[in-house]
């Protein structure tokens, strides 16, 4: 159960819960939670559909350290076990595509390194091709990084605009331990 004053993470939104309201709505007591990073927005959650993984605590810094340092070593999608039956390039951006929402829908931060870790091997590859990255890899990086980044933010108790800077630097560190 949280209470008010608690950092939690709904859906994909880092909030405040501001006040528990008992028998908000038909009868049903609901959480209004406050988002941190999106001005104005206040969501009400019905208290008896906020379980996990839709309504977590926010990443301890432990975690939060913990799944950046993993990042080095997390694999991105597999692209090659897509192929089969993708016999267009659309319908294998398709299936990339999907496998990005796949990820997103878990609510884990855990499973937006994936989207991370692919668009930027994807980049590259298209990048020394000569073309640019896809609108739909370029969507979904910038989804995953500023949900990630919203996280960490809070969780390492770091202004929202440094975690970037931050991520970078420890994710070098952990590849050169690596090596």
């Amino acid at each position: 159960m949280v209470s008010p004053g608690d950092i939690v993470v709904y859906r994909h939104h880092v909030c405040e819960v501001a006040a528990v309201r008992e028998a908000y709505f038909e009868g049903k007591d609901y959480f209004e939670l406050h988002a941190l990073f999106e001005n104005s927005l206040k969501l009400f959650v019905a208290a008896d559909e906020a379980e996990p993984p839709t309504l977590r605590p926010a990443m301890s810094r432990k975690e939060a350290l913990a799944l950046i340092d993993s990042i080095a070593d997390a694999e991105p999608i597999d692209e090659e076990a897509l192929k089969p039956g993708a016999n267009t390039p659309t319908l294998l951006e398709r299936r990339i595509k999907e496998e990005y929402d796949k990820c997103l829908k878990t609510f884990a931060p855990q499973d937006l390194v994936p989207i991370m870790k692919s668009v930027h091997e994807r980049t590259a590859r298209r990048t020394g091709a000569g073309r640019q990255i896809t609108a739909t890899d370029k969507k979904y990086f910038d989804l995953a990084e500023n949900l990630l980044c919203d996280e960490l933010s809070v969780s390492l108790d770091i202004d929202r605009d440094n975690v970037r800077d931050f991520l970078v630097e420890r994710v070098k560190k952990a590849e050169a331990r690596r090596r």
